[in-house]
């Protein structure tokens, strides 16, 4: 019943494998259907309890699919939340079936349909949040437990008890056991994407920066090596005025060169909103503007916080260079009128007007859609600027 092990294609090996497990389970679905084929009293209701249960084997089989599918998405696209398009967590649908189908079940062949609920309860664990998870257990163990006794027959079926708890337990372990593998597999490659960046700013930096620094140096070195030249010689002196201009120029491409380079390393360097914040708090002081910080690093999704970091720094470059701002405010975590807003930066400033956003604004817009969320900006007393998860 697990789902662990996914890999990044249908034909992976560890995909099949995956897809195998629950498979494999269904076949102890092989005792309640006896029992059920046992009663020789009602032989249509047998046959129909038992399409029941025939069916509930291909909705499990269907959801687990599901499952392992999301999964295997959430590896191409982290930090993107899971989504079936219902607005429900995964597996609702395919819970609830699952669910009616054991009633119909129990319906027609009575106790020995509760042989599905291990089945029920372990599709929960892989499925749900943890508190729906409990709910689930605590339903599934009363349900063999009180039904029997209420019928009189719990000393026959008393083991099915045994089993719901058995394999509760099994699954919640193994799911645990997969988060923590998920978790740490998600950390290991975040540490190796920002180790990656990390070394590509440090190459660019140590290798163009300095050669683009020395471009400079030479061009400044002849600029003055030109000062010794005969001021008399009207040729020299034209040839020499021809050189000074190309000597300048050559001069602004390099700083602005090395400017462009200094640039896209800081876009290489991993954004961390508490360092971000930091120097804003520098910046802002310096310009004259006084900056309120409400809330915690922390009560920003661990998944938007990179991304919230550019905001910050985006934010405060337009502050200081446009707004003619006194105050600025950054809100941190769930806004009380935001709704799914996760971080709001606000000014008193000019605004925004209603020409169009600037590249900055363009390409922080890019940004945050690729992180999963969504960017606002709009002019209310100031610039107001969001990100909504």
């Amino acid at each position: 019943m697990s789902t662990a092990g996914i890999g990044a294609g249908a034909e992976d090996p560890a995909f099949r494998f995956g897809l195998m497990l629950p498979a494999v389970w269904l076949a102890f679905l092989a005792f309640p259907i006896a029992a059920i084929w046992a009663d020789d009293d009602h032989p249509a209701a047998r046959a129909a309890a038992i399409v029941a249960l025939l069916v509930f084997a291909v909705v499990y089989l269907h959801g687990f699919h599901r499952q392992i599918r999301r999964e295997q998405e959430a590896l191409l696209r982290p930090g993107v939340p899971a989504d079936d398009g219902t607005g429900l967590p995964p597996g609702s649908r395919h819970f609830a079936v699952l669910v009616a189908l054991t009633a119909v079940a129990f319906a027609l062949s009575g106790v020995p349909a509760l042989g599905v609920m291990s089945f029920v309860v372990a599709f929960a664990v892989f499925h749900f949040a943890w508190p729906v998870v409990a709910a689930v257990i605590a339903l599934g163990l009363a349900a063999v437990v009180l039904i029997p006794v209420a019928l009189g027959v719990f000393s026959d079926v008393w083991f099915l008890t045994l089993i719901v708890a058995t394999v509760a337990a099994a699954s919640v372990n193994i799911r645990l056991f997969e988060d923590g593998q998920l978790a740490q597999a998600e950390l290991q490659t975040r540490v190796a994407v920002s180790g990656e960046r990390e070394r590509v700013a440090r190459d660019v930096h140590d290798v163009l920066g300095h050669s683009l620094t020395a471009v400079i140096l030479k061009a400044e070195l002849c600029s003055r090596l030109l000062d010794g030249v005969d001021p008399d010689d009207e040729r020299t002196r034209s040839q020499v005025a021809a050189c000074r201009d190309h000597l300048a120029e050559l001069r602004s491409i390099g700083r602005s060169a090395l400017a462009e380079i200094r640039s896209t390393v800081g876009g290489l360097r991993t954004a961390e909103l508490a360092d971000e914040l930091a120097v804003a708090r520098t910046v802002l002081a310096d310009a004259g503007v006084e900056l309120l910080v409400i809330g915690d690093v922390s009560d920003v999704p661990e998944r938007f916080r990179p991304v919230s970091a550019w905001v910050v720094r985006e934010a405060v470059t337009n502050v200081v260079r446009h707004a003619r701002a006194r105050r600025c405010t950054v809100e941190l975590g769930p806004t009380d009128d935001g709704g799914a807003v996760v971080m709001r930066v606000r000014d008193d400033g000019t605004g925004i007007g209603d020409g169009l956003e600037g590249n900055g604004l363009r390409g922080l817009r890019e940004r945050v859609t690729a992180a999963g969320a969504a960017l606002r900006s709009r002019s209310d007393g100031g610039t107001v600027i969001e990100v909504v998860g």
